[in-house]
């Protein structure tokens, strides 16, 4: 024997099991909330944000030129925008003429002598370099230290041996005292050379030349007057003479650790 169960209704006026199954009554879906209207919208905000935070931390990232090498006178590294170089042929230069008193002393004041300055074990092994016995260091009662200077004092130095050279100077060709013979003469010339080689190269200058045609010359000729930005060479050689370190050369010495190299690196 089956038990009935029975169950009370609300009433629905006007209606019958005919209208609820006519094909024109339409079944509206529960509204939705605004929240969740306006969910995707709010997504892919978030993404274009985080899209647009990423852009800009590796639009503003360093690239692998943009890298400086640690150096104690990066401090005095000072941007003077873009300078137009003067190349015609023939422009008055403090620099530039037969040697003289006045050109050599020009010359000197930015290329003279080595200007050693110090660096610390901290400042040398942030360079990439390792602390050997062979480096030379200072004697504690003068700082202590290592001897180091900047490269741009040496490039200068082989500018100058390659000016007085293409003069017929030959004697006064190099701020240095080891030119004993012809042979080793030659070799330092070579190096300076290469040295620029290399420096060049390195850089990899890819500012454009344009040429233009020149009365009386048959082929075009390329216009030198262009643009570089370019660093404060002055504030760079005032920061060398500001850390410059003044030893007699007599107190330059090896100390009792020190070993020497086989052969110059």
């Amino acid at each position: 024997m089956h038990k009935e169960y029975s169950a009370s209704y609300s009433p629905v006026n006007n209606c019958n099991d005919m209208n609820l199954l006519d094909n024109n009554t339409e079944t509206k879906p529960p509204p939705k909330s605004r929240l969740l209207r306006w969910s995707p919208w709010l997504s892919h905000g978030v993404l274009i944000s985080i899209t647009m935070v990423f852009f800009v931390l590796w639009a503003r990232a360093p690239s692998i030129d943009d890298i400086v090498l640690y150096s104690p006178a990066n401090e005095a590294i000072e941007s003077i925008g873009i300078i137009r170089f003067n190349g015609t042929l023939g422009t008055p230069s403090i620099y530039r003429g037969s040697p003289s008193p006045e050109i050599d002393a020009a010359w000197n004041r930015i290329s003279f002598d080595v200007r050693p300055v110090r660096m610390t074990l901290e400042q040398l092994l942030r360079t990439g370099e390792k602390p050997s016995p062979v480096m030379v260091r200072y004697p504690d009662e003068y700082g202590g230290g290592y001897m180091a200077t900047v490269e741009v004092i040496h490039q200068l130095h082989c500018v100058d041996m390659l000016r007085r050279v293409s003069w017929g100077d030959y004697n006064n060709s190099s701020g240095h005292n080891f030119h004993e013979s012809p042979e080793s003469f030659r070799i330092h010339l070579d190096h300076c050379i290469e040295m620029l080689r290399q420096i060049i190269m390195c850089r990899g200058d890819v500012t454009m030349l344009t040429y233009d045609w020149v009365k009386g010359v048959k082929d075009p000729f390329p216009n030198f007057n262009i643009p570089h930005r370019c660093r404060n060479f002055e504030k760079v050689l005032n920061w060398v003479d500001e850390h410059r370190v003044f030893v007699p050369k007599s107190k330059v010495v090896r100390l009792e650790d020190n070993v020497d190299l086989s052969s110059p690196p």
